[in-house]
C-alpha cells in the first residue's frame, strides 16, 4: 500500500544511506534520495565539520541544482538525516512548495561532533529525534531513537563456527586503538580491522594526536570492507568490542550489528543499561582500564558460549531497519 513520498536527504555513510532508503520502499513509500553533501571525499567532509563556511558557495550551488532536479515533484514528506550542511532556504523552499508535507529530523551524531547547523533547522520540523541520550536530555525538542541493524546481520540457522574470540571492526579514531590493545592481550583468537579514510588524514592525525603516536600505517586500512564482510567477521566472533566516539553517549550502530549477529557486545558505553533491550548476559560494560580484575572477568565472560537472544526479544526486533523505518512517520 502507497503511504506518500518522502524527499530523503542523508549523507552517504558506509551504504547506509541505501539501507534506509530500501526499507522505506518495503514499507509502501517512494523515495528520492539526495546525498547530503555535494562532496564526499575526505578533504571536503573534513571541512564540512570545522569550517563550513568556507564551502558555502559550494553548498549553495548543490541545492540549487537539487531544486532544479525536484521542481516538478511534490513530497509528503521531508527526511534529513544529520542535517550537516543543509541550508535553512532549502527547508523554507521545500516547505512553500509543499505546504502540507511533514519534516522528520534525526541525528546518529552528537550535537558535539556535529557542526552547529542542526541546531539552527531544528525549529522547521514537526518530529526531530537524536540517539544521543544527553542531547536528548539538553534540547527538549529531541527524542531518543537508536540506530539499527540491516539484513546482513540477521542471525539465521545454525550458529557459525566462532574462529574469534574477540573482534573489532571500525574507523580509527580518539582513544580505540588503546583501548582495543590493552584488552585484546587477555585473549588468545582475535581479529582487528582499523580503516581510515586516507593516508594525508592518518598521518596529520598521528602528527596532531599522542593518541595515534604508536599506531603504525601496517596497522591500518585505507580500504573499506562490505557490510556483510562485517557480518560474516561478527558471526564468527564470540564478543565484539564496540567503543563510542569520544563526546557522544548514544549507542553507535555496531551495538545492533553485534547483538543482530549473535555475539557477546564489550562496550565502553555505561549508558546501554537504559536501553529497553539491556540484558547483562550478552552486554558487558567496559569502564575502567586500570581495573584488572574488571577485565579479567570481562575476558572471561566474553568467550562463554552464549546464545542469541535477538530471536526472543520484542524491544530489539524494533531495531531491524524494515521496522526501525515506521517510527518515524507514525
Amino acid at each position: 500500500m502507497f503511504k506518500g513520498s518522502v524527499l530523503f536527504i542523508c549523507p552517504a555513510f558506509f551504504g547506509y544511506e541505501i539501507a534506509i532508503t530500501k526499507a522505506l520502499e518495503f514499507n509502501g513509500y517512494s523515495v528520492d534520495y539526495i546525498d547530503e553533501r555535494p562532496s564526499n571525499n575526505s578533504f571536503s567532509k573534513a571541512i564540512f565539520r570545522i569550517k563550513k563556511d568556507l564551502l558555502n558557495k559550494q553548498i549553495s550551488s548543490y541545492y540549487k541544482s537539487v531544486e532544479e532536479k525536484l521542481a516538478h515533484k511534490k513530497h509528503d514528506y521531508l527526511f534529513i538525516i544529520k542535517g550537516e550542511v543543509v541550508p535553512i532556504s532549502f527547508i523554507e523552499n521545500f516547505k512553500e512548495k509543499n505546504p502540507n508535507a511533514k519534516l522528520i529530523y534525526y541525528t546518529y551524531d552528537s550535537i558535539n561532533n556535529n557542526n552547529k547547523n542542526s541546531i539552527f533547522i531544528l525549529q522547521h520540523f514537526d518530529k526531530c529525534f537524536s540517539f544521543d541520550f544527553e542531547d536528548v536530555k539538553k534540547f527538549p525538542i529531541l527524542k531518543q531513537k537508536h540506530l539499527f541493524f540491516t539484513d546482513e546481520f540477521l542471525f539465521e540457522g545454525e550458529i557459525p563456527q566462532k574462529k574469534h574470540d574477540i573482534s573489532f571492526v571500525g574507523t580509527l579514531h580518539s582513544n580505540r586503538f588503546s583501548v582495543m590493545k590493552k584488552l585484546f592481550s587477555y585473549f588468545k583468537h582475535t581479529f582487528v580491522f582499523y580503516y581510515m579514510p586516507a593516508r594525508w588524514f592518518f598521518y596529520f592525525e598521528k602528527l596532531t594526536k599522542k593518541e595515534f603516536k604508536p599506531i603504525s600505517i601496517s596497522d591500518v586500512s585505507f580500504k573499506k570492507i562490505s557490510r556483510a564482510e562485517v557480518a560474516t567477521i561478527f558471526k564468527a566472533s564470540r564478543s565484539v568490542l564496540d567503543i563510542q566516539r569520544f563526546g557522544q553517549t548514544g549507542l553507535t550502530m555496531r551495538t545492533f550489528e553485534v547483538l543482530a549477529s549473535g555475539a557477546v557486545l564489550i562496550t565502553t558505553n555505561p549508558y546501554i543499561e537504559q536501553a529497553d533491550f539491556y540484558n547483562a548476559y550478552n552486554i558487558l560494560i567496559l569502564q575502567d582500564l586500570t581495573d584488572e580484575k574488571s577485565i579479567t572477568e570481562i575476558s572471561e565472560k566474553a568467550v562463554q558460549d552464549v546464545e542469541s537472544i535477538r530471536g526472543k526479544s520484542a524491544a530489539f526486533e524494533k531495531y531491524y531497519i524494515n521496522n526501525w523505518v515506521n517510527e518515524f512517520f507514525e
